[in-house]
């Protein structure tokens, strides 16, 4: 009876963390994604910024937000714990959303991009793991846990795409900005009192004095910050700075392959890494939603759909809910699908999200087909290919986090999740050269000229991922032999 009584109660207390994570995770998904979404027209139409500039600036922003959770996991584990780490986070970002509502300089605004990717970097892997750690191993309520995680997730980034673009467009910039501030400062409150009211505790033990502690924490914040924001500054150091990560990725992961590892084991590896060459070369493609099409949807694409005002921002929204309906039933044809090979079967998954985002790019270009008319072109097909967009995240990104699982051995899978989400980082990098191709002259105010520079950028675009499938096609017949 104690037994059961004991059982139940702790139910229950993982029902309220699940709560008090899930609702953390979502302001700070919210924060987030009013950056992400407005981020281009905001340098845009407020700084004035020229396209090419814009689109590097973005692209690296969005590269050091996936890359950052590698230190912020390394400074929780070695010298903060989770819970301060998740705390830290926030208020960093908190902070950098309260600098953007009230600053008017773009070194300022650069300032605090570089602080809202290391506040990110300490929030969102730290939030994960500990939640994970409330469960036991084999607990088989872990992956319902997490689904409602991620619910959360969808959450914040569907109302980071709805509500800003309204705040923008009735009170200005600033209020846009101070929601995302107040959303952090909500998700602050919830994790500081839920964690103390719920008595959850740090796994990682941490020995060192509070003085050290504290040092190296102050230390590694600014100095991240200020490398970010050097990086973020000069598009030169851009290019060198992702060129070394990029290195020191494939060597690290070769380091493991042929001195840590043999047989089998050693061909999983290496196969991880070329499908995590599939999925920078995905990812570049996918963040273009936060940069190429969020300019093309605001300067040729009507905003509205049936008298409704449906501006860039929406369309973001609307793959977010495709995910939801949709991924409802790939889930049921995955399992159809035997896995005999497994690095080969999420090769061919790979393409085939690979072959979506060609289709996608696909029906925008033929969208601007008809560049010599002086209309708005139609919402609808780029609702459509955007839905296709989502077919294709839930090809790659699910499968992606689920297959480095299995292929990588237990005690470097922590090691090679890290590497995984360096090839989104990377994917971000190249999504600010890819946008690149696309840049309008800020001279051109006619509709048709603009539209018709569109067709081109986005026939460059096309042939890039047409070229991109096949490139994925290769690597993926290259691991079947590979790990056959």
């Amino acid at each position: 009876m104690d037994n059961f009584v004991q059982q139940k109660t702790n139910a229950i207390k993982r029902g309220y963390v699940l709560v008090v994570f899930s609702s953390t995770e979502m302001w700070e998904r919210y924060g987030f994604y009013v950056i992400q979404s407005l981020l281009v027209l905001y340098l845009e139409f407020h700084f004035g910024i020229h396209d090419s500039r814009t689109f590097l600036l973005v692209g690296s922003f969005t590269a050091l937000t996936y890359i950052s959770p590698i230190a912020g996991g390394w400074l929780a584990d070695s010298y903060l714990g989770q819970k301060k780490a998740v705390l830290l986070g926030a208020a960093i970002l908190a902070i950098s959303y309260l600098i953007m509502a009230f600053t008017n300089s773009i070194n300022a605004l650069t300032l605090a991009l570089s602080c809202i990717a290391v506040g990110t970097g300490l929030l969102k892997p730290n939030i994960s793991s500990l939640l994970g750690h409330q469960y036991k191993c084999g607990d088989n309520k872990r992956d319902s846990a997490f689904t409602i995680f991620y619910m959360g997730i969808t959450s914040g980034i569907i109302l980071g795409t709805l509500i800003p673009i309204q705040l923008e467009s009735s009170f200005g910039w600033r209020i846009c900005f101070a929601s995302a501030f107040i959303g952090l400062i909500i998700a602050f409150l919830f994790f500081l009192f839920g964690t103390k009211l719920l008595n959850i505790q740090d796994y990682a033990k941490i020995e060192k004095k509070r003085i050290i502690v504290n040092l190296v924490t102050v230390i590694g914040v600014i100095v991240l910050c200020f490398l970010y924001y050097i990086i973020l500054s000069t598009p030169q150091i851009e290019n060198i700075f992702f060129t070394i990560i990029v290195l020191i990725t494939i060597i690290y992961v070769c380091k493991i392959a042929f001195f840590e590892e043999k047989g089998k084991q050693r061909k999983k590896t290496i196969a991880l890494l070329l499908l995590c060459i599939i999925s920078a070369i995905w990812w570049a493609f996918y963040f273009q939603m936060f940069l190429s099409l969020t300019l093309f949807i605001t300067r040729t694409v009507r905003p509205e759909i049936l008298g409704i005002p449906f501006p860039a921002p929406y369309y973001v929204t609307v793959e977010s809910v495709g995910m939801i309906f949709i991924g409802i039933f790939l889930v049921k044809i995955w399992k159809l699908i035997p896995e005999k090979n497994i690095a080969f079967n999420t090769g061919i998954k790979f393409s085939f999200a690979m072959l979506l985002m060609l289709i996608a790019y696909f029906i925008i270009f033929i969208s601007t087909r008809n560049h010599e008319s002086m209309l708005l072109i139609s919402p609808w097909p780029i609702i459509f290919a955007y839905l296709v967009i989502s077919l294709a995240e839930l090809s790659l990104s699910p499968i992606g986090l689920s297959v480095v699982t299995k292929l990588a051995r237990p005690e470097v899978v922590s090691t090679m999740m890290g590497v995984f989400f360096v090839s989104l980082g990377i994917g971000g990098f190249l999504s600010g050269k890819l946008a690149s191709l696309t840049s309008i002259n800020s001279n051109i105010h006619n509709i048709s000229k603009i539209k018709y520079a569109y067709y081109h950028g986005f026939e460059i675009l096309t042939i890039i991922a047409a070229v991109s499938l096949i490139i994925s096609l290769f690597i993926s017949f290259y691991i079947k032999k590979l790990t056959n």
